[in-house]
C-alpha cells in the first residue's frame, strides 16, 4: 500500500466540518482530528438549545425551532471567531 497525501494540495483546509446522527462519534473525531491536525474546535452546544426537549417529545412541531437554534448559534460562534482574528 502506497503512503497518500492527507490532502489532495500542499495546503490544508481552514475548516473541517463533521456531522451525522447522535451517538456515532463525531466529537471523539473532531478531538482527534484537531490534536493531530493542530487545529482548534468549535462545538454545537446542545445544552443551550431550548427546543431540544420539545424536539425528541414532538419532532414535527419543534424541528424547525430547534434547528434554527443550531444555526444562529453557530453563525454566533463564526462571527465571534472572526472578531477575534482583528
Amino acid at each position: 500500500m502506497q503512503n497518500r497525501p492527507l490532502f489532495k494540495s500542499d495546503t490544508p483546509p481552514r475548516h473541517i466540518a463533521i456531522e451525522g446522527p447522535i451517538g456515532v462519534g463525531k466529537s471523539t473525531l473532531m478531538r482527534r482530528l484537531a490534536e493531530s491536525l493542530g487545529y482548534a474546535t468549535l462545538e454545537e452546544k446542545a445544552n443551550e438549545n431550548p427546543f431540544l426537549e420539545r424536539f425528541y417529545s414532538n419532532r414535527q412541531h419543534a424541528a424547525l425551532a430547534t434547528q434554527l437554534f443550531f444555526l444562529f448559534q453557530r453563525a454566533q460562534q463564526l462571527s465571534d471567531l472572526q472578531q477575534s482574528d482583528l
